[in-house]
């Protein structure tokens, strides 16, 4: 978990992208590591995000959680 600096040579028109949010990088990134992946961010606040929406996905929907009918009928349609 550090700041990183984004170097690359004068003629490289590569693009990169922060992995939470998908705000471009300009200069540097915040760098932190989830498991087995680095992850890159454009703010540091994106870190606690990230963990923020993983437990949100990891736990969605809920065990025992039925949608209303007319709700699931809508998205059929």
């Amino acid at each position: 978990m550090s700041w990183q600096d984004l170097t690359k040579s004068w003629q490289d028109t590569s693009v990169d992208y922060c992995d939470v949010c998908g705000n471009l990088l300009i200069h540097t990134y915040w760098e932190f590591a989830d498991g087995d992946a680095t992850l890159r961010a454009c703010r540091q606040e994106d870190e606690a995000l990230w963990h923020r929406l993983k437990r949100f996905r990891a736990g969605y929907p809920p065990a025992g959680h039925t949608p209303p009918p007319g709700l699931v009928a809508a998205a059929r349609e």
